[in-house]
């Protein structure tokens, strides 16, 4: 793939699938603004990437705040001219059975991963129309597709984040901007292992049988890594992926072709 420099903003950046993502960014030579609400994590990551040579720096961020997320592109753009990519990897989790789910939990998904994905897609559309060219890339899951239980509002949501970039796709094709999405599989990150852990009490077994069964579903034997999700998100950044839009990668280890 051919690697032109660009400025990339990642939502959600701090840890996990966001911060492995950040990282690659740096690693193909992108400048990159990680954005996060943690403050603390997100100037360790910066620090980290421009420690091992890379350029970045942390800004926080709430993704469900409208206008924090315009006036965070703005001086992206006011300092470095453009802003090339989005990736909105930023998102939360609520496990409870139905009839004991919290209404304000469920409220609290849906802002941050649905409303968020739509407020920072909204935030960055501008520059990159106006550069006609632009990549959005939102993390999703497989959850969408496959269900989780005592998971169906993050599934909802992330259903939501799907149908969205379907959407965007074909609104901003004409304007030199792709949106896709990237949905990983089981990755261990500190989300992951908070949910997972909570469904296999909700189960009634052990946290590693509950891992174990996790496994067995997936037909490669091994969960995702976050960089298996950021060499996903890599290529559809790259001017080779200028064809692809509006489609949903999956890294999940073939778990949804089961």
């Amino acid at each position: 793939m051919g690697l032109i420099p660009r400025v990339a903003l990642v939502t959600g950046g701090g840890r996990g699938i966001g911060r492995g993502i950040a990282e690659r960014f740096a690693a193909d030579g992108h400048t990159v603004i990680i954005a996060a609400r943690s403050q603390t994590e997100v100037e360790a990551t910066a620090q980290a990437i421009c420690n091992a040579g890379g350029s970045a720096q942390g800004r926080t961020l709430d993704v469900t705040d409208p206008s924090a997320a315009e006036k965070l592109v703005r001086e992206i753009v006011t300092a470095y001219g453009r802003l090339d990519i989005l990736v909105n990897s930023a998102g939360t989790s609520y496990i409870a059975p139905l009839v004991l789910a919290d209404p304000d939990q469920v409220r609290a998904v849906l802002e941050t991963n649905l409303l968020g994905a739509w407020f920072v897609s909204r935030a960055v559309v501008r520059p990159m129309m106006a550069a006609r060219w632009g990549r959005i890339i939102h993390v999703g899951s497989i959850s969408a597709e496959v269900g989780a239980p005592f998971a169906a509002i993050y599934a909802a949501s992330k259903g939501g984040v799907h149908a969205l970039v379907r959407s965007l796709a074909l609104e901003l094709a004409h304007s030199g901007i792709t949106v896709n999405v990237v949905a990983p599989g089981y990755v261990h990150t500190h989300l992951f292992d908070h949910t997972q852990g909570r469904r296999a009490d909700l189960k009634g077994v052990s946290r590693e049988r509950h891992e174990a069964d996790l496994l067995a579903e997936v037909p490669t034997g091994r969960f995702v890594e976050a960089n298996d999700v950021a060499a996903a998100v890599a290529y559809l950044a790259s001017e080779e992926a200028r064809s692809v839009t509006g489609q949903v990668l999956n890294v999940d280890g073939g778990r949804t072709v089961v």
